[in-house]
């Protein structure tokens, strides 16, 4: 197995992951966003802002994930006001509870720690939410959220 980062070429793969993704959250698919989902990933892949994992092997797409970091004003609980934003975080079916998800958000973590990103938030679907918990994010009103900690402050 192999972890990369999606390129503009895997932007169709995506855009037919992400129906995949909203399908098993429960979401009926009674419109066509193809052409919309095809502009996202065309527009944020090759974005400095956002960061695409594939876990694959043999060329068959095993897991993905993403985190999108948006500019918000700083606060006092945010110096620098960036958060980032999990998302696309799907599994196919026959790979599930192999830990796949799981390495794939480390990474986007690494990632946003790398940046100094101190918030990062998430939607989390009932079949997603016990991996998120595991990993220390905290169910708010209406979505989840994760503290990142500097360990050369504590």
């Amino acid at each position: 197995m192999i972890i990369r980062k999606a390129t503009i070429e895997d932007a169709g793969l995506l855009s037919e992951v992400r129906k995949l993704q909203l399908i098993d959250e429960g979401i009926s698919p009674d419109c066509d966003i193809d052409e919309e989902l095809s502009a996202f990933f065309k527009k944020w892949l090759i974005s400095d802002n956002f960061l695409q994992l594939v876990a694959e092997e043999n060329g068959k797409l095993l897991s993905t994930a993403a985190i999108v970091y948006y500019d918000l004003p700083p606060s006092f609980t945010n110096k620098i006001g960036v958060r980032g934003y999990i998302t696309n975080v799907y599994t196919v079916p026959e790979h599930r509870g192999k830990g796949l998800a799981k390495t794939l958000l480390k990474t986007l973590l690494d990632d946003a720690k790398s940046r100094g990103i101190k918030k990062i938030w998430l939607g989390a679907s009932k079949l997603g939410r016990p991996l998120y918990e595991k990993l220390g994010f905290i169910q708010q009103e209406s979505y989840m959220e994760l503290t990142l900690e500097d360990k050369s402050e504590v």
